[in-house]
């Protein structure tokens, strides 16, 4: 019987802990995204925006940024032409 409680606890538990490792990387696209939709934007055109940000500074890149809390110096630029790529025709 102890083993099945711990069996049933196992279970139990993985949703919770898949749900409370959401990544520093999963954080900062969320953020971009709520952020870049409360501008008015559409979803779709935020998350190929974070995708492109993220090709061009990678993942470590785009954490690095958010931790320091300031952009580099040629963010404007590759958020501008991030944007102008996902707009939709």
């Amino acid at each position: 019987m102890g083993s099945r409680i711990r069996k049933m606890l196992t279970i139990a538990l993985i949703p919770l802990a898949l749900c409370a490792c959401t990544s520093e990387l999963d954080k900062v696209r969320g953020q971009f995204i709520d952020n870049c939709m409360s501008s008015g934007a559409p979803k779709s055109n935020c998350k190929c925006a974070i995708d492109k940000l993220q090709d061009h500074y990678g993942e470590q890149g785009l954490v690095a940024i958010n931790r320091q809390g300031y952009p580099p110096s040629d963010f404007a630029e590759q958020l501008f032409v991030a944007a102008g790529q996902c707009r939709n025709p």
